[in-house]
């Protein structure tokens, strides 16, 4: 359980209290099985006595029989003078048979007696964290390293917490410099003078080069506030806070005249996923449109396109079938292969057995963005098993300024957008000189891709 603190009731019976005090000796040197023993024997007399139950409860846990502990604890936690600890441990036990919604009355319980309790705090997060309630989780934990900030438990479970809200893939984002000098260049260019609305700023900083550049006012807005948190403190480390205001909401939530004291002229957004929809830009830049920008908008960037290539190879082929391994014949797992996967693959080596075309382009100037599909023909320019179509983004922040992460054998820096790679049904052998044909679809939210028939 979490502490070992044992603190028998008086009894008259002196040699009772020598077995339970014996009971508490073997329970600290680990020799858990003549506690269990003692402990049995001195229930048998004392079937309510809260601190034998507490201990008894703690060390079935330990063993792993979560219903024996569960039970010992309840009478333990219901006796005259139950501790927090009590209910702290009972907690831990419900969670453990996964009865969180017992657990979590458990450890309020135990906080409505030591409101201050460091490790009660940290284990109701984990029941938050577990139910998918991060914001809660998160509360707790920093309550609890307010009250002990050594406290190592509710220092993982904190950072655990932190890596459900942002992803790894945040750091690299932040760090991948090409994106980052491209947008620098199109906002010092853009944005002097102009009030500036930054959809989801992540860490503030394409809102503080705004600002540096001499925006005449920028708000940025972070659905996340945990999020959102952080990045007014960075606005605020880097001297910007009198020319920033950070705004915990998702953009479609903002509104003039509350959030916004007028509409912006500029907007700047990265929210593209590496398949550039499914974070829901079109949606968002519908609504900003509508009701958060002036007429004459500008938006940074101003055209996002996918654009792909026909491939295949080995590598590439491991990645996303299953065919024969030592002689075994895998094929029907080929059900459960998924239809899009997220890679990277600079510097890996595969066959490019297409020039490159474009799938969709979006003038994000543009007021709406519905549903589409097109027919796309693809002429084969090198033989070779086709296994997959290879798509990546290509931004255009402004007429000057441009981003695209497509492939490259030695890239000079690390593009924290990953490719995409639609799996065609099968490998199909191509020839050079012939054609396959393409549907692509997106439905705002996913482009898809299928072939239509392949002419040699």
């Amino acid at each position: 359980m979490q502490n070992g603190r044992f603190l028998p009731a008086g009894r008259n019976e002196a040699v009772s209290q020598d077995q339970l005090q014996q009971a508490f000796r073997f329970y600290q040197a680990g020799q858990l099985e003549p506690a269990v023993e003692l402990l049995r024997g001195y229930l048998a007399r004392f079937p309510f006595d809260a601190p034998a139950n507490h201990l008894l409860g703690g060390i079935c846990y330990r063993l792993g029989k979560l219903d024996s502990a569960r039970d010992h604890l309840v009478r333990a936690c219901a006796a005259p003078g139950a501790r927090a600890e009590m209910f702290n441990d009972l907690g831990a036990a419900l969670n453990g048979l996964g009865d969180q919604t017992g657990a979590i009355a458990a450890y309020e319980r135990a906080l409505a007696m030591e409101p201050n309790h460091a490790v009660v705090l940290s284990n109701l997060a984990v029941v938050y964290r577990a139910q998918g309630q991060p914001q809660r989780a998160i509360a707790a934990l920093r309550r609890a390293l307010a009250i002990n900030p050594n406290l190592t438990e509710a220092q993982a479970n904190l950072r655990n917490t932190y890596r459900d809200i942002v992803s790894p893939w945040h750091f690299p984002m932040i760090n991948d410099r090409p994106r980052n000098d491209a947008y620098h260049a199109a906002i010092t260019h853009i944005v002097p003078g102009r009030r500036v609305l930054d959809v989801g700023t992540g860490t503030g900083l394409l809102a503080m080069m705004a600002a540096k550049a001499g925006a005449a006012s920028v708000a940025a807005c972070e659905a996340d506030p945990v999020i959102a948190d952080h990045a007014r403190e960075i606005v605020a480390l880097n001297g910007l806070s009198d020319r920033i205001r950070v705004i915990a909401k998702h953009s479609t939530a903002l509104a003039v005249g509350s959030d916004l004291p007028q509409r912006a002229n500029v907007l700047i957004t990265e929210t593209f996923s590496s398949d550039l929809l499914s974070e829901g830009i079109l949606a968002s830049l519908e609504h900003a449109h509508r009701e958060l920008l002036t007429e004459d908008a500008v938006v940074i960037p101003r055209r996002a396109t996918a654009l792909a290539y026909l491939a295949g190879g080995a590598n590439i082929e491991a990645l996303l079938f299953a065919g024969n391994s030592h002689g075994f014949d895998l094929a029907p797992f080929n059900d459960f292969a998924p239809s899009l996967l997220p890679v990277t693959l600079d510097n890996v080596p595969h066959d490019t057995l297409s020039g490159d075309f474009e799938l969709f382009s979006f003038d994000l100037r543009s007021k709406n963005f519905p549903v589409s599909e097109s027919m796309i023909s693809v002429p084969v320019t090198r033989s070779g098993v086709a296994s997959v179509l290879v798509q990546w983004i290509r931004l255009e922040l402004d007429e000057a300024a441009h981003y695209e992460n497509r492939p490259l054998p030695n890239p000079q820096a690390e593009n924290h957008w990953t490719q995409i790679l639609h799996r065609l049904p099968q490998p199909v052998r191509v020839e050079a000189g012939g054609t396959v044909r393409l549907i692509a679809r997106h439905n705002r939210q996913q482009i898809s891709i299928s072939i239509a028939d392949y002419v040699t």
